[in-house]
C-alpha cells in the first residue's frame, strides 16, 4: 500500500460518519484544551494562593478552596466538549452532551453557592458576636432555608435548558406559595424579621434593650422568637414581629447617660435664696463627679416653685446610675436645708373672707 492509497482511506473511510483524521484532529484538541486546563489551572492557583497568603483576609482563600473543587473529570468533560467541534454529531449525542454539561456543571455550581453561603452566614453570625448554640442555631437553619431555595432554583434552570415548559411548575409553585404564605403568615413574618435582626442588628446578645412588651437582657435569637431575661429574672420569649413592631431602646451604645430631675420649693422663699438655688444643686452635682448642664427656676406651679436641672454621667451602668443620682439628690436636700429653703409638697391654702 503506498502513500497516496494511505491518504485516500483517511479522506474515505468514515467510522460513526468521521474520517480518521477528523477523530486524529478531535483527539489533538482534547490533549491540547486539557493541558491548557491544567496549565492555567496550576499558574493560577498557584499564583492566587501565594496572594493569598500574603494577606489577611479569608475571602482569597475561600476563592481557591472553591478551585480546588473542581474535578479531574469536570476538566476531561470541558475538554471532550470542545474536541467534539471537530467531529459530525447526531442531534441525539448533541443532546446528551448538553444534558450531561448541564447536570455537571450546575451541581458545580450548586456546591460553590453553598460554601458561598455557609462564608457569609458564618461571618454574619461572627460580626453578630453569636457564640455557642445560639450560633449553631442560626448558622444551621438559615443554611438549610437558603440552600433549599438554592436547590430549587438550579432544578428550574436545569429543566428550563432541557427544553421543558416550567410555566406550568412556576404557576404551580405560585398557588403553592401564597396558599403556605396564607396559612403560615405568622411563621414566615417572624422568620423575615429574623433576618431583619441579623442584618440590621438593632440589638445583639447580651445586650439590655426596653420595649413595649419588656426591658431586660437578650439572651437568644430565633428564627421564629426572641429571648430575653427580664428585670424580675424571668425568661420572656417574644416573636421576632411583635419585638421589632414595637418602639425598642437598646442601651448596650450607650456613652453618656443625660438625667432631667426636678426640684420644687414653697411660695414665700425670699428672691435673693431662688437664686442661690442653681448654684447648690451644682454643687451637689459635681460633688459626685458627674458633668453639670443647667439649673434653672422654669415654673411658677400651683403650689410650688420649680427648678429644673440637668448633668450628665459618663457610665451606661444603671446600677451606677442609681447610686450617683441617690448621692446627688441627698447632697441637694442638705444644701437646701442648710440655706434654709423649705421643699414644697402639695397644700392649698384657703383665704376666708370676713
Amino acid at each position: 500500500m503506498d502513500v497516496n492509497s494511505i491518504t485516500s482511506w483517511f479522506d474515505t473511510s468514515l467510522i460513526l460518519g468521521n474520517s480518521p483524521e477528523a477523530y486524529g484532529f478531535a483527539a489533538a484538541a482534547f490533549a491540547i484544551s486539557l493541558a491548557l486546563i491544567y496549565l492555567v489551572r496550576n499558574i493560577g492557583l498557584g499564583r492566587l494562593k501565594a496572594l493569598a497568603e500574603k494577606t489577611e483576609t479569608d475571602l482569597d482563600d475561600l476563592i481557591v478552596a472553591l478551585m480546588h473543587k473542581f474535578t479531574r473529570f469536570e476538566y476531561q468533560l470541558a475538554a471532550f466538549f470542545v474536541a467534539t467541534h471537530y467531529l459530525q454529531r447526531t442531534a441525539a449525542f448533541d443532546k446528551a452532551l448538553k444534558a450531561v454539561l448541564l447536570l455537571v456543571f450546575t451541581y458545580r455550581g450548586i456546591t460553590i453557592i453553598q460554601e458561598l453561603i455557609s462564608y457569609w452566614i458564618t461571618k454574619v453570625a461572627a460580626q453578630r458576636e453569636l457564640s455557642g448554640q445560639a450560633k449553631d442555631s442560626v448558622v444551621k437553619s438559615t443554611q438549610v432555608i437558603l440552600r433549599s431555595l438554592v436547590w430549587v432554583g438550579a432544578a428550574l434552570f436545569v429543566l428550563a435548558n432541557l427544553g421543558v415548559n416550567i410555566s406550568a411548575v412556576l404557576t404551580g409553585l405560585g398557588i403553592g406559595g401564597v396558599a403556605v404564605a396564607l396559612a403560615a403568615q405568622a411563621i414566615l413574618g417572624d422568620l423575615f424579621n429574623f433576618f431583619v435582626i441579623l442584618l440590621d442588628k438593632p440589638f445583639n446578645i447580651g445586650d439590655f434593650i426596653t420595649s413595649d412588651a419588656v426591658s431586660g437582657n437578650i439572651e437568644h435569637i430565633g428564627l421564629k422568637s426572641t429571648r430575653i431575661r427580664s428585670l424580675s429574672g424571668e425568661m420572656v420569649v417574644v416573636s421576632n414581629s411583635n419585638l421589632l413592631g414595637s418602639r425598642i431602646r437598646n442601651y448596650q451604645d450607650l456613652k453618656k447617660r443625660r438625667i432631667v430631675f426636678k426640684t420644687a420649693v414653697v411660695y414665700g422663699t425670699r428672691p435673693e435664696l431662688l437664686k442661690k438655688i442653681p448654684g447648690i444643686i451644682k454643687k451637689a452635682v459635681q460633688a459626685c463627679k458627674a458633668e453639670f448642664d443647667r439649673s434653672n427656676l422654669y415654673n411658677c406651679g400651683e403650689f410650688s416653685l420649680d427648678f429644673e436641672t440637668v448633668y450628665y454621667l459618663n457610665t451606661p451602668d444603671y446600677a451606677a446610675y442609681m447610686a450617683a443620682h441617690e448621692q446627688v439628690l441627698l447632697a441637694v436636700i442638705e444644701g437646701l436645708a442648710a440655706a434654709g429653703a423649705e421643699l414644697a409638697y402639695p397644700t392649698q391654702t384657703l383665704l376666708v373672707k370676713k
